[in-house]
Formats: C-alpha cells, sequence, structure tokens
C-alpha cells in the first residue's frame, strides 16, 4: 500500500479510552483517514484545522526519526467497499475512498508530519 498526501484534520473526538483521540482528516483527493491517536503518549498535539502530511508506505522510512513527527507501524485487515481498516498496536485507522490495490495482511509504516 502506497498513499502519501496532505489532509486537514476536520474533527477530533474524544473515545472511551483514556488519553486515546480520534482524528478526522480529509484530503482535496477525496480520501478520508480515521485515526486513534494516543495523544497524551507521544506528545505531539495534532489540532482541528491543523494540515498534517501522511504516508503510509509498505517500506520503512530510514529517516523516520527526523521526517515524521510521528511514526508507527500496522497491518491492514480489511478491505472491502471504500473501506481499509489497519490495527495499529490496537489502535485503529480507517482508509476511506483509497483506489489502490491492498492485501489483508499487508505491512504498513504510517508517518505523520504537522506542516507548520
Amino acid at each position: 500500500m502506497q498513499l502519501s498526501g496532505d489532509f486537514r484534520v476536520m474533527n477530533v473526538k474524544g473515545t472511551d479510552y483514556k488519553g486515546i483521540v480520534r482524528l478526522e482528516m480529509s484530503s482535496e483527493s477525496g480520501v478520508s483517514l480515521a485515526l486513534e491517536y494516543p495523544r497524551d503518549v507521544i506528545g505531539v498535539d495534532i489540532k482541528q484545522g491543523d494540515n498534517v502530511k501522511v504516508s503510509i508506505s509498505n517500506e520503512k522510512d530510514p529517516n523516520y526519526a527526523s521526517n515524521w513527527d510521528v511514526y508507527m507501524n500496522g497491518v491492514v485487515y480489511y478491505v472491502g467497499g471504500n473501506i481499509i481498516k489497519i490495527s495499529i498496536g490496537g489502535l485503529i485507522m480507517d482508509v476511506n475512498n483509497f483506489k489502490n490495490d491492498v492485501k489483508v495482511g499487508e505491512k504498513v509504516y504510517i508517518g505523520l508530519k504537522v506542516l507548520k
């Protein structure tokens, strides 16, 4: 799976889990993302209205520490209709309206960079 682009944070919602928020982001290409995000643990505060560069790739970025504010890995566990679900250590990321080839079981690396 390869997805890269700039997304705008449309909403930040609380969840039933302490310290976890749900980020809802959309891009001009029509792809939207929803990410359960452990804001308190990671310490990178992503707010509604922020612009975030997002990368989802099968290949690990060797310079991830300098290229990304947040870098995680996960596994695609559902592909169907217009939605892809990725498990990131128990947290869930939904990818909507992604048109390229994706397979269940793919390992992916997810980078987030808050754009100033």
